[in-house]
């Protein structure tokens, strides 16, 4: 089965190129029993995403590049854009789809959240799921402060701010912290609840 992957945007600095990239992280958690059957699909922002479509099961929104109403640049736009037509597609189909750091940013602001500027979300913090306290990791300097009205809040940082959130009614969830990097699978309840999803809509 497929999940197919979007990926960071960067502007080589030596020469000039626009590049994709996923980190190694994503070969080395794929390569985790926890997603025996899955393989890892990079989705090319230079490719209609139509074009994939029939051959995923899933889908996940990296991190990595800011959302473009905080960064202008033409990459954040040309992310927004596509990363947009994914969760219009997700939602008509229901297929299976999960937001990591920027990814989560992206829905939560596609679902109507509010979003603001944070501190100390750099390195490790603590999040509340379920009434017990777990470490994760943290690289994002701006925080979930509302969710829209479709979703729902499953964790919270000790500033309150939204650590992850489920839709409603889809097979949608957003996670802040990266499930790839160290201290990102101290909590994969979430993240077995979203695989499970993939495995019923076999």
């Amino acid at each position: 089965m497929f999940i197919g992957i979007t990926q960071r945007l960067i502007c080589n600095q030596n020469y000039f190129e626009e590049r994709e990239a996923l980190a190694l992280d994503w070969g080395r958690l794929f390569n985790l029993n926890l997603f025996s059957g899955f393989l890892p699909l990079p989705l090319s922002y230079e490719i209609d995403f139509n074009i994939y479509e029939k051959h995923l099961n899933a889908v996940i929104l990296s991190g990595g590049n800011d959302l473009s109403i905080y960064d202008h640049s033409v990459l954040s736009q040309k992310r927004d854009a596509y990363e947009r037509k994914i969760i219009e597609y997700c939602l008509k189909t229901n297929t299976p789809l999960l937001g990591i750091c920027r990814g989560a940013q992206m829905i939560a602001h596609y679902f109507g959240s509010s979003l603001n500027s944070c501190i100390n979300h750099i390195g490790h913090h603590e999040i509340i799921f379920d009434d017990v306290n777990y470490m994760v990791n943290s690289f994002h300097n701006y925080a979930i402060v509302n969710l829209g009205e479709d979703l729902i809040s499953l964790a919270k940082a000790n500033d309150e701010s939204i650590e992850a959130f489920k839709h409603k009614d889809k097979n949608i969830y957003g996670i802040m912290w990266h499930i790839e990097r160290e201290n990102g699978l101290e909590n994969i309840s979430i993240l077995k609840k979203w695989l499970d999803l993939i495995k019923e809509k076999k």
